[in-house]
């Protein structure tokens, strides 16, 4: 009988710290889970495209081999939000981007079909933020516009008046062979000035081009 209150007092204990160890436990569980919800709602800091990822561009500026080189820069905009695999939109349309010509020239003949127009890209802003993208650009249209009529192409005309008569004015001896003999001579150097005449490529403002990237691009999400 001297034992029952003894023995009660251990069981009171017992209970004691069964609870204090059930709260400290159910504490460092919510403790966990808030620290679990609060990391998934915390904002991700940056956003990925992955290799591949079409970019629609539209060209803000004119080119033409007559008066633009390889190395000049070229402006464009993005046509359309760029997302990535989850749908967050990583690059808004508006963006800009500058491109470079890295090969331009001219139809130099009757008998050259084109021209040749490439371009690469520099870099592309987004939210106040420029990086610098692997990425190709696809075919750029453009047009192909005679530079009309040109030195060399007068140069033509000329040297073929001059023989042409020439010759007219040994086979005739007379002043009537000499004429029909230059006239002749002129349109064949006309011919000839039309075979060599130049063509100039021409990209308009408005231009769309689509540029794929060939890495992946991290772009911050701040």
């Amino acid at each position: 009988m001297s034992r029952s209150p003894i023995a009660g007092l251990l069981a009171f204990g017992l209970l004691a710290c069964a609870g204090a160890e059930s709260k400290d436990l159910a504490g460092k569980g919510g403790a966990a889970a808030n620290a679990a919800t609060a990391t998934a709602a915390a904002p991700a800091t940056s956003r990925t495209l992955a290799s591949g990822t079409a970019v629609s561009a539209t060209i803000q500026d004119s080119i033409n081999s007559r008066t633009n080189t390889v190395g000049q820069h070229v402006n464009a905009v993005v046509t359309a939000d760029v997302m990535d695999d989850a749908g967050h939109v990583v690059i808004p349309g508006g963006s800009a981007i500058v491109l470079a010509i890295s090969e331009l020239g001219p139809a130099l003949n009757s008998g050259q079909k084109d021209g040749a127009i490439a371009l690469r890209v520099v870099s592309v802003t987004v939210g106040g933020n420029t990086y610098e993208p692997s990425a190709s650009v696809g075919v750029v249209p453009h047009t192909l516009v005679g530079r009309g009529v040109t030195k060399s192409a007068v140069g033509n005309v000329v040297v073929g008046t001059a023989v042409g008569a020439a010759v007219g004015q040994a086979v005739s001896k007379n002043q009537k062979g000499t004429i029909i003999g230059g006239a002749i001579g002129a349109v064949a150097g006309g011919a000839r000035a039309a075979t060599i005449a130049d063509r100039d490529v021409v990209v308009t403002p408005g231009t769309p081009i689509t540029i794929t990237l060939t890495q992946s691009l991290q772009i911050s999400a701040n």
